[in-house]
């Protein structure tokens, strides 16, 4: 019998300067991903806490774009629509195929903690942001041309920005949220 090789490992990139991997959860990306393309109920409980950009690696933010889109649209998130959305947008080979796409749904047992999966996933989203907030005013603090009351509102407005972005981002009327549940 003839032994599979193991998938190759995503390549990550490395943090300028710090010569650390920067923080990520691709595990709990992967859930999260498979548990919405199984449980329609999924989808309600992370739409206010994720985003594309909370994704590390490249193909789970254009998955997850594309159920966004799916639910923004109100039509349902599985596999099959999923791989359809890929499939109109040419993104799905990008992704890994739909074969990458059952893996996702395969490694899941149960969505019962998406939510707390997805809150790792934002956590280290926000750790990236900060790292590169943090960089960049750090670039910014070493140049002498920079008036330090301009780098003091950059600093918190970079700040601010990441805070904002991370709590809430979007109201929803609640007939949708009604519908949603209901399956409609």
């Amino acid at each position: 019998m003839a032994r599979q090789k193991p998938a190759p490992r995503p390549v990550i990139t490395q943090l300028p300067d710090f010569g650390k991997v920067p923080p990520q959860a691709l595990d709990m990306e992967e859930a999260v991903l498979g548990a919405i393309m199984l449980e329609k109920e999924a989808v309600i409980a992370i739409l206010d806490i994720l985003k594309p950009a909370s994704f590390y690696k490249e193909a789970h933010q254009k998955i997850f774009k594309a159920i966004t889109d799916l639910s923004m649209k109100e039509y349902p998130v599985d596999l099959y629509t999923v791989t359809e959305e890929l499939r109109i947008h040419n993104e799905l080979d990008s992704v890994g195929g739909p074969v990458y796409l059952t893996q996702l749904t395969s490694k899941v047992v149960s969505a019962a903690n998406v939510d707390y999966h997805a809150r790792i996933v934002a956590q280290k989203y926000i750790q990236r942001e900060l790292i590169r907030a943090s960089t960049e005013i750090l670039n910014k603090s070493f140049d002498d041309s920079v008036d330090v009351t301009e780098l003091l509102d950059f600093s918190e407005n970079e700040l601010f920005q990441i805070a904002e972005g991370n709590i809430k981002r979007r109201c929803r009327r609640s007939t949708w949220l009604l519908r949603k549940r209901s399956g409609r």
